[in-house]
């Protein structure tokens, strides 16, 4: 008798278990289950790996309905050969991530993490997949988090200028900010931009051509003049009922926002839909190490855009997005990496679909909370909220002083580490650093941006930002 599970047919393998175990000691991997004997340190690919091989990119609408899946390959197509359209008009891009059960234990040295397509012996449904109700899938952005702006009715480009010398001329009405190679690199024609710090030339204003990366014109007259410590920013509203967080290829992520700010712009699609969370995460970071049997991201996906040295990066675009999404559609539901290096746009990472979930940007993670005493708190319920225990399940766990991941804690639900320092490096252990600190309640992001280097990875995590944190480098992604 052939089983399906939402209209996908169950693998002949649905009674297999898949795992690896990592002695913490040695620093040493093995597979476990029906991986026994599988090299360790890359894929075995999508026919020893059946949870893996359903995931995959999707366009949904906002009531969570699947409108087609997209082209394994290519996602520029559907899956029956058709153009696709992955800019918002049919729906969100997301990528699709099964319902598993997952079983974790520790003998002696030894974390062992094991998964299943179905509810095996001592095996639970993994937590990502318990929200306000069971869900048979989970949802994830295919691409880091756009803002829909509601107001102009378009979708915008995430950007953020610190106070900086502008020229505005009025023969052309336009804006020059010479200091910065690569400022309006992102910005494009209909963007809203909000100006301040001006003697003349405050207020809201629509770009209307990009002359260069260093000069934009506008619809709107301007006084001509130079402005010392020019602000420059995406118009953006907050607000519940205001802009809406999206997963549309073509425009820069957006960004300087606080987590509680990108939760709300998840909100405003729909109440199943929040941004990543911290459940989700960790489901994504145990299908990663299953199939790769190693911590070490960088290492064996590749270290996408993480290179670029913070001078650069400042000179370029002030910590701005270096790239628009979508760099991987021709990469369908692969893993792929593309580094250039220092100063080169273009570069990313993505594990099967989830375009740089490392790298260019930190994203926040929401449904985690630190107390003053690095203690965390999760929850895969809504609502979220920052700063309390309140409706938040507590690890009964301790995270260490920051430094590179060396053991971690023996519990199931999620990656945290118990220790730091050596021999954990960034080559060693979990190959990825932590930030942590005991101020009176913490929020998350995870990561690593693109002047991290060797830090970032799919395990590296700041924990020592206030919920009120905003700057330029840290993002969001969309979820349902």
């Amino acid at each position: 008798m052939t089983i399906f599970i939402n209209g996908e047919e169950l693998s002949p393998l649905c009674s297999k278990v898949f795992g690896v175990a990592w002695d913490e000691n040695a620093d040493t991997y093995a597979r476990t289950g029906y991986l026994t004997g599988v090299a360790v340190g890359s894929s075995p690919g999508n026919a020893l790996l059946p949870i893996h091989a359903m995931m995959k990119r999707c366009v949904i609408n906002n009531a969570g309905v699947v409108q087609y899946y997209l082209n394994e390959a290519d996602s520029t197509k559907k899956r029956d050969g058709s153009a696709s359209v992955l800019t918002g008009a049919d729906g969100q891009v997301m990528v699709e991530i099964p319902a598993f059960y997952y079983k974790y234990s520790y003998s002696g040295t030894i974390h062992t993490l094991e998964i299943s397509q179905t509810p095996l012996s001592g095996y639970t449904l993994h937590p990502a997949f318990i929200k306000n109700k069971i869900v048979p899938n989970r949802y994830i952005g295919a691409y880091e988090g756009v803002l829909y702006d509601t107001s102009a009715a378009i979708y915008t480009d995430g950007f953020y200028q610190t106070a900086v010398s502008c020229v505005f001329a009025n023969a052309d009405s336009s804006l020059t900010i010479a200091s910065r190679s690569g400022v309006f690199s992102k910005l494009t024609v209909g963007n809203k931009i909000v100006i301040s710090g001006t003697a003349a030339n405050n207020g809201t204003k629509t770009v209307a051509s990009l002359v260069s990366a260093t000069k934009i014109t506008i619809a709107e007259a301007v006084t001509n003049g130079t402005d010392a410590a020019t602000v420059i920013q995406t118009e953006k509203n907050w607000a519940a009922a205001g802009d809406v967080l999206a997963s549309v290829s073509g425009k820069a992520p957006i960004n300087y926002g606080t987590r509680a700010n990108f939760r709300a712009v998840a909100l405003n699609r729909g109440p199943e839909w929040r941004q990543q969370d911290y459940d989700l995460i960790s489901a994504i970071q145990l299908l990663y190490l299953v199939e790769y049997a190693s911590f070490y991201s960088q290492s064996v996906i590749g270290a996408g855009l993480t290179d670029w040295a913070s001078a650069t990066w400042s000179a370029y675009s002030d910590y701005n997005p270096i790239n628009n999404t979508g760099l991987s559609n021709a990469k369908g539901n692969t893993t792929f990496n593309l580094s250039n290096g220092d100063g080169v746009v273009g570069s990313y990472m993505t594990y099967r679909g989830i375009e740089n979930w490392y790298g260019h940007l930190w994203k926040w993670v929401d449904g985690i909370n630190f107390d003053t005493n690095i203690k965390p708190y999760v929850t895969n319920t809504q609502p979220f909220a920052d700063d309390t225990a309140t409706n938040y399940t507590a690890l009964n766990v301790t995270l260490p002083a920051s430094g590179w991941q060396n053991n971690l804690q023996q519990q199931s639900r999620g990656f945290l580490p118990i220790s730091v320092g050596a021999p954990g490096s960034a080559t060693a252990k979990i190959t990825d650093y932590l930030w942590t600190s005991g101020g009176v309640w913490r929020v998350v992001i995870l990561g690593g941006a693109a002047n991290y280097g060797a830090k970032a990875g799919a395990f590296c995590m700041i924990a020592d930002d206030a919920s009120s944190y905003l700057i330029r480098d840290i993002g969001g992604r969309l979820a349902f």
